[in-house]
């Protein structure tokens, strides 16, 4: 179980860089367009960029559900995430070594 664990906490250490990098493309489109950074929201980001991510996770999950989660602004979304992510990995990581 500690095996498991430790995987869990690099696998959220080491992600992070990912999604450093999708910020910065999120960053480089709010500037770049008229999109503010409360007006973009998830789902407007994925529909513009990534639809094959977007079509596939509709198939798959709850629509509604969906819609609910994907309204928010994506940079404030992907921040946190990125954050919380991180130190739970770090958290994780000290606690199971």
């Amino acid at each position: 179980m500690k095996k498991i664990g430790l995987g869990f906490a690099y696998l959220c250490i080491y992600t992070t860089p990912i999604q450093l990098g999708f910020i910065a493309w999120q960053i480089f489109i709010i500037t770049s367009s008229e999109y503010s950074i409360l007006s973009m929201s998830t789902k407007d980001f994925l529909v513009d960029n990534i639809r094959l991510l977007h079509d596939w996770i509709y198939s798959w999950f709850w629509n509604d559900l969906l819609d609910f989660v994907y309204q928010f602004p994506a940079l404030i979304v992907s921040s946190l995430k990125a954050i919380i992510n991180y130190y739970l990995g770090y958290w994780l990581l000290r606690k199971l070594k």
